[in-house]
């Protein structure tokens, strides 16, 4: 077997502009020559950064490094809405935009209110299902979908007067926060309209676009860069085995034995041994019990990326 078909751990992408997530997947999985490539994340077309790939027997890691929050910095167009809430969607509304940037004042109390844990109307161009379809694709077909809102944390928020009629901003923001609702939020609550004019990520959780490659890399590049799997930060608790435990784990036996607190997590711990090497994630009962749900057992808890 091929060292590259062996490949497995995370990979991060500095996505360009113009390209979809499921593109960057595509050329990780030919510089890889590999099937088994997955992101976590979805970038939209036109934004750029941040994108991490798992690949190989990591990718079943995905749904659990979701949970990091996201940092985005941008700017935010005034005086026009548009159906995608981006730069790329149909101007759908217009209202005079500022003659003069918005007091410095104005904007502090704006981030004050948009910061924090609070209900978020998703954009009809999302990837949230309504009976089962993709809210874009609703929307697409002119049926204007109406999406519930869902709760959101704004860790952190900053604007800036760019111009008369945009705003720069960085903002930390939980796993499920439109950057495009928020760009919407703003400029109705200057009293105008707004979209997202340019996002860029920056970070999830830990893991930096400082610390990503390009697209452009070459399959011996993406390899060199891969960060194996004891060594991904997953947001969940350890819980560290003893060599016995680790056998129970991996050969997916209920545990018996004190765990962490789980708070937030859906009960998810990620298991390690008493290297701090990654085995697996396992989920806590509600008898207190340790249940196995992704094993990926003790050979691919050595630190060879190609595993």
């Amino acid at each position: 077997m091929s060292r590259s078909s062996r490949a497995c751990g995370l990979l991060l992408i500095d996505k360009a502009s113009g390209m979809t997530s499921h593109d960057v997947v595509r050329i990780v999985r030919r510089g890889l020559g590999l099937r088994r490539v997955g992101h976590a994340g979805t970038l939209d077309p036109f934004a750029t950064g941040l994108l991490p790939c798992l690949v190989g027997p990591a990718t079943r890691l995905v749904r659990f490094l979701h949970r990091w929050p996201k940092t985005y910095i941008g700017r935010i167009r005034l005086g026009e809405e548009t159906d995608t809430l981006d730069l790329e969607g149909t101007v759908t509304e217009r209202r005079p935009a500022p003659h003069q940037p918005p007091p410095w004042r104005v904007l502090r109390e704006l981030s004050r209110q948009l910061s924090g844990t609070y209900k978020q109307t998703p954009p009809a161009f999302s990837a949230k299902k309504i009976g089962g379809t993709r809210a874009h694709l609703l929307a697409r077909r002119g049926q204007a979908p109406i999406l519930p809102a869902t709760e959101v944390t704004v860790h952190r928020l900053r604007i800036q007067a760019a111009a008369p009629a945009e705003l720069v901003f960085a903002a930390r923001v939980s796993s499920g926060t439109y950057i495009r609702s928020l760009a919407r939020d703003l400029g109705r609550r200057l009293g105008t309209f707004g979209h997202l004019a340019v996002l860029r990520r920056s970070a999830i959780g830990p893991l930096s676009v400082r610390q990503a490659i390009s697209t452009q890399a070459t399959g011996d590049e993406m390899r060199a860069a891969l960060t194996p799997l004891s060594a991904i930060p997953l947001p969940l608790p350890a819980l560290e085995l003893s060599d016995a435990g680790v056998e129970d784990f991996c050969h997916g036996r209920v545990l018996d034995l004190p765990a962490p607190r789980t708070e937030g997590t859906g009960g998810h711990l990620r298991v390690v041994d008493l290297r701090g090497r990654l085995l697996g994630v396992a989920r806590v009962e509600d008898d207190g019990s340790v249940r196995p749900e992704v094993v990926l057992g003790k050979r691919l808890a050595g630190t060879d990326p190609g595993c």
